[in-house]
């Protein structure tokens, strides 16, 4: 993962992905829904004013945790569950499949068995992060994603509020206790 991540840095701008900062859009969205609040305020409707402005403090802060294929490291998991539980953040597993769009409609059936495959692996194999997570009483969830790496991150934050970081598995583990884990902050 790290040698994709280099390669696609070194690519030319045009290449590039294009990261974007939130923080106007998660400004007007905080007005709009500020705006929104007083209208009920305003109508009478104090409970539902205030059910608005509690359900956007309540958001957690979350952190990706990048799997490789179909599966989380055991190096990974550690760090993440470390990570999470001292900044208080919510656990977003992310497994990214292959790209498995068929060529012709030959293909088609056999290119969704490869995902349902993929899907059915992926959920047996989160199975134990997701008790790891509970046992802590982190917040957890799982997503499967299919395409390019950089793409299917971009996705989930585009979807999620209040993603912050990153946390990529290794493509490969060294020795226990020399892995070398990416840690990425996303911009706001």
């Amino acid at each position: 993962m790290i040698k994709k991540l280099r390669e696609k840095l070194r690519k030319s701008k045009k290449d590039s992905v294009d990261v974007k900062s939130r923080q106007a859009d998660t400004f007007r969205e905080m007005i709009e829904g500020h705006t929104e609040a007083i209208t009920f305020a305003e109508a009478g409707l104090r409970a539902e004013a205030q059910d608005i402005i509690r359900e956007e403090i309540a958001e957690k802060a979350k952190v990706v945790v990048v799997g490789h294929d179909d599966s989380f490291s055991k190096a990974v998991i550690d760090y993440a569950l470390g990570f999470a539980e001292r900044m208080g953040y919510e656990i977003v597993a992310l497994n990214v499949g292959p790209i498995t769009k068929p060529n012709t409609e030959a293909l088609g059936p056999y290119c969704d068995l490869v995902r349902v495959q993929f899907e059915r692996r992926c959920k047996e194999n989160v199975e134990s992060f997701e008790k790891a997570c509970e046992e802590k009483g982190i917040p957890f969830r799982h997503v499967v994603k299919f395409g390019e790496v950089d793409d299917c991150i971009r996705e989930v934050y585009d979807e999620l509020k209040r993603v912050e970081f990153v946390i990529a598995d290794p493509e490969s583990c060294p020795e226990e206790g020399k892995v070398a884990i990416p840690v990425f902050c996303m911009a706001n």
